[in-house]
């Protein structure tokens, strides 16, 4: 027995005595039950996971017994229950914990904020985070959730002033999320110069400078609005930042394809790939390139890497599967969209799978199958215009206008919610009456096979409007030679 193991006799006994062993104690214990929730979300096997989460809740709840005001103990064991989507044991457990506290542990008060929020409960949510800041105005979190909160419900204004506020609050420690998240929602609102000040000011402050998040994302901007100097610039700083960032690797190779620079898209995914072998949407992405400059044998193996690096990892499914399908390999891509399917059925991501296999049967003329996996596509993804118009298109073209336009009826039911609400849309909502009503029934259960069906095989183991600055200083050491790090480079320039 180790000593972790033995920590729980030794709990209890610490628990009556108000001492520094208890703070050790309690930490080790957050430690242990903070490990056992990150594996629970790793494992494949059902089994297993609910064994780690079991885990994980009671050594949580040890932590509570042993120092019953721990805010760390309340947060985490409120996560793990939101995980579960046991959110009314979250929701009353945070409830408790601010009793307890005395209101005091913004925290406790953000992560029930974020709890209602993700329920789609936004105006309780709103009242949460005002909490949180009354109990902590420093508190960025509690700042960027209420920001982001009025953002997805499409209070732009509002969340602009948020995040301002969450900044000037924040002088002392800078929050690089708070400028991220303000620069992108000015962007959305159109203002990409405010949103560039607040960029270049980010980049200015002591900490925030050091976010390469904040200098990626700053170099998307500038890549939608035609600056490929300051694109290549701003990317290279995020390298500098963090010499192994995927998502700087990955988004600039991206952008590279798109520009039609293919040997420098592929240098970067490929040292992006070195850097971090294990990561499968640089794979995945890599794998298309190959694919789409006329080598399907490297894109195969690069999609086959993707899917044994990170089998849950749909796109490179998703990917791979209509590879083979363009290639005529139709049973080839039927057992690759399955495993798709498997790996992630109750996804949203699960609805491009769907639709590709679709698409599939659909020119192999199984219609009904076609229909059954349309169908899928939608109730795993509602705003999925690309599956809805392609279903209606099929049943068009076999003479059926009458369910062709109720399809495309509620296409535009969903988008039009997706623009009012945002995200939280819930479940379709099909009339009784309707054609398609028998085919709804039918679907969850037909993804329900999915769920609990383990997988055999690899997948169980596991110009613009936005010109270049005309003053130059903004952007110190500028340089306009687009050049990728070499890997020595990369170990060291982040020390320079």
């Amino acid at each position: 027995m180790d000593e972790m193991d033995a920590l729980p006799d030794d709990a209890v006994e610490a628990a009556t005595q108000p001492s520094q062993l208890r703070r050790i104690n309690t930490d080790f214990l957050l430690y242990r039950a903070r490990r056992e929730r990150r594996l629970s979300r790793s494992l494949a096997d059902g089994t297993q996971r609910e064994k780690a989460s079991l885990a994980s809740e009671q050594t949580f709840r040890r932590c509570l017994v042993l120092n019953p005001d721990d805010g760390r103990a309340y947060v985490g064991l409120g996560t793990l229950l939101a995980n579960q989507k046991r959110f009314t044991e979250a929701s009353e457990l945070y409830d408790e914990a601010t009793r307890v506290t005395s209101g005091t542990n913004p925290y406790i008060w953000t992560a029930w904020a974020n709890l209602e929020a993700r329920q789609g409960n936004t105006a309780r949510a709103r009242k949460l985070y005002e909490g949180a800041v009354v109990a902590d105005v420093k508190h960025a979190a509690a700042w960027h959730g209420w920001g982001a909160l009025e953002k997805r419900s499409g209070n732009l204004r509002r969340a602009q002033d948020l995040f301002i506020k969450g900044i000037k609050n924040t002088i002392g420690t800078p929050n690089p999320y708070l400028y991220q998240s303000l620069a992108l929602t000015l962007e959305d609102m159109g203002e990409i110069e405010e949103a560039r000040r607040w960029y270049i000011k980010g980049t200015k402050a002591q900490l925030v400078s050091k976010s390469d998040a904040l200098w990626h994302t700053w170099a998307k901007m500038e890549a939608s609005h035609g600056n490929p100097a300051v694109v290549r610039y701003l990317y290279q700083k995020a390298l500098q930042v963090n010499p192994k960032s995927r998502y700087t690797y990955l988004s600039w190779g991206v952008w590279e394809k798109e520009q039609g620079n293919w040997a420098n898209a592929k240098d970067l995914f490929k040292q992006g790939t070195e850097l971090n072998p294990r990561d499968a949407a640089i794979l995945q992405a890599w794998g298309l390139l190959e694919y789409e400059t006329g080598n399907p044998a490297a894109a195969r193996d690069l999609f086959q890497k993707a899917t044994k690096m990170d089998g849950r990892h749909i796109p490179a499914w998703q990917a791979w599967g209509v590879m083979e399908y363009l290639e005529g390999n139709f049973d080839k891509a039927r057992d690759i969209f399955q495993q798709g399917v498997w790996a992630g059925p109750q996804s949203q991501d699960v609805s491009k799978v769907f639709q590709a296999w679709a698409v599939l049967e659909r020119k192999e003329r199984n219609y009904n199958l076609a229909r059954t996996l349309f169908s899928c596509a939608v109730k795993a993804d509602p705003k999925s215009e690309a599956s809805w118009l392609a279903w209606a298109q099929m049943e068009d073209d076999l003479g059926l206008p009458t369910r062709a336009e109720e399809l495309r009826g509620y296409n535009d039911l969903e988008q039009e919610k997706a623009g009012e609400f945002g995200p939280n849309l819930g479940p379709i909502i099909i009339n009784p009456d309707s054609v398609l009503s028998p085919l709804f029934r039918g679907v969850q259960n037909w993804i329900k096979k999915f769920s609990e069906s383990p997988p055999r095989g690899r997948i169980a183991a596991t110009p613009s409007e936005g010109a270049v600055p005309s003053k130059l200083e903004s952007f110190s050491d500028f340089n306009t030679e687009f050049k990728i790090p070499t890997m020595a480079s990369n170990r060291t320039m982040g020390s320079s």
